[in-house]
């Protein structure tokens, strides 16, 4: 490197990248430093390879926010003195790894406006992956990865491709023939996406599932589900949508609406994004309008409804783990679903306690735990895949 000041720079970018938050500009520029020499490579893979983010969670366990940019200050602009620098390649990573961690804890403040007081132990639980069940009419079971690429033919003539994480069903519906189903069911870590035979696409949640027609009715097109899905239906007059949940029914035309409703449950939720939906229980019916949320649990018979961002509802299917001022009971099963981990509890009190958080769903679990442990109302000790929590 040239100077400091470019060292500086490049730490900063370095340490964003770890948190994914660099752009593909700043990404462009981390590259074209680290192709100028080996020396630039060594440097960035002994930052990358664990040695900034240990040294950082150390730091930032400690960190007071008063005393944060003070340190900051002084470290990176020091009083007009001789300093004396360690010679050669391991002193330069010092300096560097040293910006870098107080850089990524300055920046982590900035973010979350939080006092980072706690650790959490590193890990081996990772985020889920493309992977469901798919149960053929005939009884045959197919497991679904997103790494194969598969062709299946139902008893009807219907083919059933699976590429790259997305089912989807191909064919014309034979009136001759008796209406066949198939079952696709999601475990946790898991989430998986369907093209139904009208064109309609469904995204399961971890711990969903759904059944439906291989072909649709000619006057209906009606599904079974339960857990989380998201629902992008193909508008058709002559056929309206209806998805069973539970003891709900949701009935629809065309549009966009996401709906949880896990067995552990009491209740469910539908959340509209775009179109109008209908939902009936026994005699009670209700329309919703996009951005409201309807909800109903088991032992009422009224539906409650609220304003909503309903984009927000549904961002975990595109990759981000999304709560605002959630209880932490319910933040944590989401996290067990994804993670596939065991949740226990010290004290049951804990689990009252409100959190927002917006997280990527593809980085490992130990960076979300970080960010709720750094609001010092909540700890967490992992083994394996089991997660203690404590106040």
């Amino acid at each position: 490197m040239e100077n400091f000041q470019e060292e500086y720079k490049i730490s900063q970018l370095i340490s964003k990248e770890v948190l994914d938050e660099l752009t593909l500009e700043e990404s462009a520029i981390i590259q074209e430093w680290v192709g100028r020499s080996q020396e630039n490579k060594k440097l960035y893979d002994a930052i990358k390879n664990g040695k900034r983010r240990l040294a950082r969670d150390k730091y930032v366990g400690g960190l007071d926010t008063e005393g944060a940019l003070e340190k900051f200050r002084t470290k990176i602009v020091p009083p007009k003195r001789t300093v004396k620098m360690w010679p050669g390649w391991i002193g330069r990573v010092a300096a560097v790894l040293i910006i870098a961690f107080l850089s990524g804890g300055v920046y982590f403040l900035s973010r979350n406006t939080i006092k980072p007081t706690q650790q959490v132990a590193q890990t081996s639980l990772n985020p889920g992956s493309s992977k469901a069940v798919l149960l053929l009419d005939g009884g045959e079971v197919f497991q679904l990865e997103s790494t194969e690429s598969d062709s299946i033919r139902e008893s009807d003539g219907t083919l059933i491709t699976n590429k790259e994480g997305k089912l989807a069903y191909t064919g014309v519906r034979n009136k001759g023939l008796e209406t066949i189903y198939n079952t696709v069911k999601v475990p946790r870590g898991g989430e998986y996406s369907i093209t139904l035979s009208d064109g309609t696409r469904v995204w399961l949640n971890s711990e969903s599932q759904i059944k439906y027609p291989v072909q649709f009715e000619d006057d209906k097109r009606k599904v079974w589900v339960n857990g989380e899905v998201y629902f992008d239906v193909q508008p058709d007059k002559k056929r309206p949508f209806m998805a069973m949940v539970k003891d709900v029914e949701i009935e629809v035309l065309g549009t966009e609406f996401n709906v949880e409703a896990y067995p552990e449950t009491d209740r469910v939720l539908t959340t509209l994004v775009e179109g109008s939906v209908k939902l009936t229980k026994a005699s009670e019916e209700i329309i919703i309008a996009p951005n409201q949320q309807a909800v109903i649990r088991k032992s009422e018979k009224r539906f409650t409804v609220k304003n909503v961002d309903a984009r927000v509802w549904a961002l975990w299917k595109d990759g981000v783990i999304y709560c605002e001022s959630e209880r932490l009971e319910v933040i944590m099963s989401k996290l067990a679903r994804w993670y596939d981990a065991n949740l226990f509890y010290m004290n049951p009190s804990v689990k009252n306690k409100r959190f927002s958080i917006e997280v990527k769903r593809y980085q490992n679990i130990d960076k979300v735990l970080d960010i709720l442990a750094a609001t010092n109302k909540v700890r967490f000790e992992v083994h394996e895949n089991n997660i203690t929590i404590m106040e």
